[in-house]
């Protein structure tokens, strides 16, 4: 076997390499969107979950304000907003999210309290989810 054999099957097995890349990198850059937006979705509907029984457990008023960077439940003593729990936002997964109302409030019994219906759209890359939360604090994934 002669040495420019060798190297004319290194050059064929490189641009196999490099036509198998360029079609699988489209597909994970799909497959990382979805992860990323579907993890985004699960931590905003697990906050609202947990705002809304935080109301019911606690007897108190309880919300949700949902911002790129951070997810806060509070709760109200009567006075103001107390602290509760927190999660990183959708922008820790490189989500972008748009809020129709960014502050989700649960009455004591669950039900929502004031302007509750709220819509967010999150979107990384092709990929978009949507959850909707109405008047009697049901949440959707769509």
């Amino acid at each position: 076997m002669s040495p420019g054999a060798a190297l004319l099957e290194l050059a064929i097995v490189i641009v196999l390499a490099g036509l198998l890349a360029a079609i699988a990198v489209p597909r994970a850059r799909a497959a990382l969107d979805y992860a990323a937006a579907d993890a985004a979705a699960r931590e905003i509907t697990t906050a609202l979950a947990v705002a809304r029984q935080s109301a019911i457990r606690h007897g108190v008023r309880a919300r949700l304000v949902i911002g790129a960077d951070s997810l806060r439940g509070e709760l109200w003593d009567g006075a103001r907003w107390q602290p509760g729990a927190r999660w990183p936002g959708p922008a820790a997964h490189g989500v972008s999210v748009q809020v129709s109302n960014p502050i989700v409030t649960y009455a004591p019994n669950g039900v929502g309290w004031g302007a509750s219906n709220t819509t967010v759209t999150l979107r990384r890359g092709s990929q978009i989810e949507t959850i909707t939360t109405s008047r009697v604090g049901r949440v959707r994934r769509w």
